[in-house]
């Protein structure tokens, strides 16, 4: 069982990876090494932790919070998959990705496949309105990939962009993953915004931590500088930039355009922004989204799965 699992959750987790496993079962031996493939390379499966935990925070576990448990895990994978293409990731999680064991042909096409399995799962549901929160979920999710990219090599993109950005593209879906959660066991509508809003300041913390990635000298592998090689813009940039005077602002930006995956260079922009406090700016940011969760989780009913979530909350951040 994965370690992010809590206990008071136990059973409910298995209960959920045999009904996940069942959607994904498919009698084409192709397609069944590529799902295994996926299956060894499994994350942490945060989002149907949280909504497993929202549920039992409010209710009794029905059988529809076992498929959306499904459908945010599904929506999440899908979406790793089309980022590796995008990205040209040879690596997710320590194993090979799709598209650099296979290609990119076939990668695009079994993120739709389970792109195909959500729909299918939104329809044994029955329920509009999870269909119309997916529907809109979704939209979020490719709007955020797309302007994320149309911002590469912008310079005076704002901390407010860059928010709406992340929260698009990642934090919605914790978001949602703890609303659904909620709502399929019937929780009062307060309690289930309040779910949503912990769940997206946890998304942001959580992606403003995976960018700080970038700015780790010890990750020599996939992670090291990612952003900076592809002139991704994010949050220590723009909070340096913002608060350098023109000439200095303008000579990183040079840096910033024209390293050409020079390993020095690269090494000499993360020295820049943190002596300036944009990684400790960031640090700053994560803390102050991770108290507005845990004080909007705290207004949920006392119960070891509201302790839990309270718990699972310092486990993402570390």
């Amino acid at each position: 069982m994965q370690q992010f699992v809590p206990l008071s959750i136990k059973r409910e987790y298995i209960e959920f990876e045999k009904i996940y496993q069942e959607t994904l079962a498919n009698d084409l031996f192709y397609l069944n090494n590529l799902l295994s493939h996926l299956n060894k390379g499994k994350g942490k499966q945060i989002r149907p932790i949280l909504t497993l935990l929202a549920a039992n925070m409010h209710g009794k576990i029905e059988h529809k919070t076992y498929l959306i448990a499904s459908l945010v895990e599904l929506l999440h994978v899908s979406s790793l998959i089309h980022d590796d293409v995008v990205d040209n990731a040879s690596l997710r999680r320590n194993k090979r990705t799709i598209n650099s064991m296979w290609d990119n042909k076939t990668a695009v096409l079994l993120g739709d496949y389970l792109l195909a399995k959500c729909m299918k799962i939104i329809q044994q549901t029955e329920d509009s309105t999870v269909s119309n929160h997916i529907s809109d979920l979704v939209q979020k999710m490719t709007e955020g990939e797309i302007v994320q990219l149309s911002k590469i090599n912008c310079y005076d993109m704002s901390e407010s962009e860059y928010y709406d950005i992340i929260e698009a593209k990642t934090a919605l879906l914790f978001g949602f993953s703890l609303y659904l959660g909620a709502y399929s066991v019937g929780a009062d509508e307060t309690h289930a915004l309040q779910l949503k809003e912990a769940g997206i300041a946890i998304g942001m913390a959580f992606q403003i931590k995976d960018d700080l990635k970038d700015y780790n000298l010890q990750l020599k592998e996939k992670d090291f500088a990612k952003d900076i090689k592809e002139h991704i813009i994010t949050l220590p940039l723009i909070h340096v930039l913002k608060k350098m005077n023109t000439e200095d602002s303008n000579a990183l930006i040079h840096l910033y355009k024209n390293h050409n995956n020079n390993e020095q260079a690269i090494i000499d922009i993360i020295k820049i922004i943190e002596k300036e406090g944009g990684i400790a700016y960031a640090h700053s940011i994560i803390r102050s989204k991770i108290d507005k969760a845990q004080q909007l989780i705290s207004r949920q009913p006392a119960s070891i799965y509201t302790d839990s979530l309270l718990e699972l909350l310092q486990q993402i951040i570390r």
